[in-house]
């Protein structure tokens, strides 16, 4: 178990170092997408500046809250992309064009190797920025902010980032039983949505579901307030359970998947 962990550690490193070589040879890349990223970044931020000149708080997020919650959501929408977000874009692709046979014969697993084949290093600019932003913001909210709050934050926040993954995974894979399923970008983008604002401004039924079958709100506005309020464990339990149902689910629907996938060989 210990040799297959480590061997699978030098793999994903081998990963990186190849998408480090290959973003290095377009440099402006990591400029481009920095500019994207901020006005991105700056057009949420706008929008809520907006809201609160109208509003003193967003139910029990206060303004400087919202500002935590952005900052976290930035985050994790950018070391979900450094792992992941490059590989689930590139399920469709790689099944319509019969690429996928490539990848089937290599002696690893190949859900790993399809999920952690590319790594957006260019996103390492923006974490660490965002990283350093959030440690200062959280030190003016509040100096009494313990370090327990911070790891297990930091726990709700892996959490989050592997519930973006299995959303986008599953709907990606969808690809094997529609051809060509060309919106599924689409879809995630407007599942995936729901995640980006602070669960406090969802009432009644459907907030309950984005804490549920739909849990959008576990992805930034759980550890949110793990880190603004302190630790709600209940909630956290929670998050770890649909964590495992959903990669349990990914694991499914990729072998199933498999079955249906037509090689371009045959």
């Amino acid at each position: 178990m210990r040799h297959m962990v480590l061997r699978y550690i030098k793999l994903w490193l081998a990963f990186f170092r190849n998408s480090l070589t290959r973003d290095m040879e377009f440099k402006m890349n990591f400029i481009g997408n920095l500019f994207i990223d901020s006005i991105y970044y700056g057009s949420l931020f706008f929008f809520f500046s907006v809201i609160f000149s109208y509003v003193d708080a967003l139910g029990d997020f206060s303004k400087d809250a919202v500002i935590i919650f952005l900052i976290i959501t930035y985050l994790t929408d950018s070391v979900f992309l450094f792992f992941f977000g490059n590989n689930t874009f590139q399920v469709n692709r790689m099944v319509v064009r019969g690429d996928l046979d490539m990848l089937l014969l290599k002696p690893i697993n190949s859900l790993f190797f399809i999920s952690f084949r590319y790594v957006a290093t260019y996103t390492l600019i923006s974490i660490f920025i965002l990283s350093a932003l959030l440690l200062r913001m959280t030190f003016l909210y509040s100096a009494d902010i313990g370090l327990m709050n911070y790891i297990i934050f930091l726990i709700s926040f892996l959490l989050g980032i592997l519930i973006l993954y299995y959303v986008e995974f599953i709907i990606a894979c969808l690809v094997f039983w529609y051809k060509n399923f060309s919106v599924g970008g689409w879809l995630a983008s407007e599942l995936t949505k729901y995640s980006r604002r602070p669960d406090s401004i969802y009432t009644g039924v459907f907030r309950k579901a984005l804490f549920s079958f739909f849990p959008m709100a576990l992805v930034s506005s759980l550890p949110a307030r793990i880190l603004i309020f302190g630790p709600n464990y209940s909630l956290l339990i929670l998050q770890f359970v649909v964590v495992m149902i959903g990669l349990c689910l990914v694991q499914h629907t990729w072998n199933k998947g498999l079955i249906k996938y037509d090689s371009a060989s045959s």
